[in-house]
């Protein structure tokens, strides 16, 4: 199904703010479950909900920015806002991935003993910065190309009489 608009607007701005606000906060609750062991509990499960929603949300934007790209003027910026929105889908997966092995380490290790707690929680620390770190990143990039995409091109249009 082809989303073009939402309430008349295109829908691709709109479905792009869900994940400018959710696969970071997703990013930083995974962090901040990571890093402390007691919020575990409650953050991994939030952290892993808001990545599974920020996840789909970025299929959406792939395929309204598809839809919208159709519709506007072919540009250096606009390629390279394309080529620079291929990288999130990898990084939101990463966190879903990382979300899931934080919010179930705690029970698995329990199960099977093994690894140490010390060493399980060096690897969720490690891999949660870097999943972290790396989707935020990539969103703040893809969120900079597109506004330069929309916007650099408006400053010489002429200001209409009132």
């Amino acid at each position: 199904m082809e989303v073009r608009s939402i309430f008349g607007l295109p829908a691709h701005p709109l479905i792009v703010h869900v994940v400018v606000v959710l696969l970071p906060l997703a990013a930083v609750t995974l962090i901040v479950a990571a890093l402390v062991p007691r919020a575990r509990r409650i953050a991994a499960p939030l952290a892993l909900g808001l990545a599974l929603v920020s996840t789909a949300a970025v299929l959406g934007a792939e395929q309204s920015g598809e839809v919208l790209q159709g519709q506007v003027k072919e540009t250096t910026l606009v390629r390279d806002h394309t080529r620079a929105a291929d990288e999130v889908l990898p990084w939101a997966i990463g966190v879903v991935l990382v979300a899931l092995g934080v919010t179930f380490a705690e029970p698995a290790r329990r199960r099977l003993g093994k690894p140490s707690p010390r060493v399980a929680n060096v690897i969720v620390v490690t891999l949660s910065l870097i999943v972290g770190v790396g989707a935020t990143a990539v969103v703040i990039d893809v969120g900079h190309s597109g506004a330069k995409a929309t916007w650099d091109n408006t400053a010489n249009l002429p200001v209409r009489d009132r």
